[in-house]
């Protein structure tokens, strides 16, 4: 190099070092990064890299998880919440883990209570008594073999309506598809995850799990803003809440046993149906143990309609 070009670069460089506007100005000219800056950028890249990298095996678990699920259609939905779940529990956002959790139970619950056939099902059996009887041995239970005094319907469609009357014997009269989403995920619980065949030492399981998606049904809105809780809302978040940490994972495991329900259910339900089918339909009985005032003139009138 020419000995004129190297002190015009050797000057050049010393302005550099003295001025940091010019520095700044000619680096833009020559398209130069500063240090600083690409270490920045370079931590940005690492960063969605790493993102990219954790999603996709969030994405392989989540379509190993829904692999051979029998409600094709929504698998991809289904897919896509669950990363999203997994987004969330990461970032350790549980009010919407939550709700992307129970979205994917939302979904199932509507999808399978459109099902024509369970809804033959259910206005077959809502009257038929709910416990059946614990055979001797390893012998698998009978749909026949039912005992006890509560029926299906009372057991699914607790507590009292408005009338004084149990839930029971309104919800009952209902189309699936316009029951709560709380009594849907009931209803998938007992005739998909205990084939109708719910034994009295089953009870507390039963009970457990309907218990825990309740939960998960009260957290889903736990960060909408504007809510007005009821005292027993306020009651299930504060229990929850505090204990978020473990309640990740044991909302996760209810939503893994409940859509274990479904997949091994799904089987069932062609049995069950063949079942329905060859009995006659039975009332809801009325279970005189409520709390709180009853209606006596519509019990009369409940009575009186099914005398005629």
């Amino acid at each position: 190099m020419e000995e004129n070009k190297k002190t015009a670069i050797e000057k050049i460089y010393l302005l550099t070092k003295q001025d940091a506007e010019f520095n700044e100005e000619l680096r833009k000219k020559l398209g130069i990064t500063s240090v600083a800056n690409s270490a920045i950028i370079e931590d940005e890249r690492l960063n969605q890299i790493y993102e990219y990298c954790i999603e996709k095996i969030i994405r392989k678990q989540a379509e190993e998880f829904y692999k051979d699920f029998p409600i094709a259609a929504i698998i991809p939905t289904l897919i896509e919440d669950y990363v999203r779940m997994e987004s969330f529990h990461r970032k350790d956002n549980f009010g919407d883990f939550c709700l992307a959790l129970y979205q994917q139970i939302e979904n199932i619950s509507n999808k399978i209570c459109e099902s024509s056939v369970l809804a033959e099902i259910t206005d077959k059996m809502w009257g038929h008594l709910a416990y059946v009887k614990a055979p001797e041995g390893q012998q698998e239970p009978d749909f026949k073999d039912r005992t006890g005094k509560t029926d299906i319907a009372n057991l699914i469609f607790y507590g009292t309506s408005k009338s004084g009357l149990p839930n029971s014997v309104e919800k009952s009269k209902k189309s699936l598809q316009n029951q709560f989403a709380s009594d849907k995920m009931r209803i998938i619980v007992y005739f998909y995850g205990y084939g109708t065949k719910l034994k009295s030492s089953d009870f507390d399981s039963f009970r457990e799990i309907t218990g825990l998606l309740n939960d998960i049904y009260q957290c889903r809105n736990m960060n909408h803003r504007g809510n007005t809780l009821t005292q027993w809302e306020e009651e299930t978040l504060g229990r929850i809440v505090p204990m978020k940490s473990f309640y990740y994972f044991k909302f996760l495991g209810c939503m893994a046993q409940f859509v274990d329900y479904v997949r091994n259910g799904s089987k069932m339900i062609p049995e069950i149906a063949t079942y329905a089918e060859s009995i006659e339909v039975k009332k809801v009985g009325i279970e005189l143990n409520v709390k709180g005032k009853m209606d006596l003139s519509q019990f009369d009138k409940y009575n009186k309609k099914e005398k005629k």
